[in-house]
């Protein structure tokens, strides 16, 4: 090859390296931004959420019963600056409207059978093919041990990730919906809602934000007219079990299994979803705050 053809590719190799520093500073330098970009506002998002801590106490001072407490999650905190350089809209929502699915199984292990049977009918509503696997895989989970109640249940021992323990998360639920597909072959089970009826908090649910969905499997016998003016369309909170069994006398065998009518000074976790933009950046967080200890906890950014 002559010296001249030597040159030329030298050089074109020189020039396509330099390309590839200068795009890989670029990528870099783009990425350390967003870095930076990120950081800047979840320092503020947890700027805000230190003020709300402090704010919340006197915000929901009023909220002194069942009253106060639904007109409260009904009333969206919004703040705003003038130069539309701040804004703030914060929704509180109760963790208790939905079945707890860690109350499916009883602390010595087993069904427990006024859940089950909540469960049964669901799955009348959406069958599925193996519930039996399915009640195996929440025990298996739940537990902390490492026997299985049916064939290869156990997800601990196939994910090393996967955690034995209460059911906490959304994303926890759905590993486990995935092994029941890999086990049974069966994709019915995404056709439920489980939006809808499935929760993670509470020993009962709030009479007065239960979803209408879960009380129709609760009161199969009540008009869905009736589930619905009990629920999403009342005008008023239950302020006391007797006022809510009045209203369907259908609850007075129930109520005490599933329910609970929220009172002045009692332990109630709320759920704050807020989204908030500073100059033109926008995040959206969630937390939880506690109405007796007047904490935050769990802090999310989405």
């Amino acid at each position: 090859m002559k010296k001249s053809g030597i040159v030329l590719m030298m050089t074109l190799i020189l020039i396509t390296v330099m390309m590839g520093i200068v795009a890989l500073i670029l990528s870099q330098s783009s990425y350390l931004s967003k870095l930076v970009q990120n950081s800047f506002t979840q320092n503020l998002s947890m700027r805000v959420v230190n003020d709300l801590e402090r704010e919340l106490p006197a915000l929901l001072s009023s909220v002194t019963g069942a009253e106060e407490l639904d007109m409260a999650m009904k009333l969206p905190l919004q703040i705003e600056k003038e130069d539309q350089t701040f804004k703030l809209k914060a929704i509180l929502t109760s963790p208790y409207s939905k079945i707890n699915i860690n109350r499916l199984i009883s602390a010595d292990g087993s069904l427990n059978e006024s859940y089950h049977l909540l469960f049964a009918r669901l799955f009348t509503l959406y069958p599925i093919s193996q519930p039996e696997v399915f009640y195996n895989l929440i025990s298996d989970t739940i537990d902390k041990d490492a026997d299985e109640r049916g064939n290869e249940t156990e997800i601990s021992l196939r994910r090393p990730d996967f955690q034995n323990g209460a059911i906490d998360t959304p994303e926890e639920f759905r590993q486990i919906l995935e092994r029941y597909i890999e086990l049974s072959g069966d994709t019915a089970i995404l056709a439920i809602p489980w939006n809808d009826y499935i929760g993670f908090l509470g020993e009962k649910m709030d009479i007065n934000t239960v979803n209408p969905q879960v009380l129709a499997l609760i009161l199969p016998d009540t008009a869905s007219e009736k589930i619905r003016s009990m629920s999403r369309y009342k005008t008023k909170a239950y302020v006391s079990r007797e006022e809510a069994v009045a209203a369907e006398p259908q609850l007075y065998p129930v109520f005490d299994t599933y329910f609970f009518v929220y009172q002045g000074g009692a332990s109630y976790t709320l759920l704050c979803d807020v989204q908030l933009q500073e100059n033109f950046q926008n995040q959206h967080l969630t937390f939880q705050y506690d109405l007796l200890e007047k904490k935050v906890k769990h802090v999310e950014f989405l």
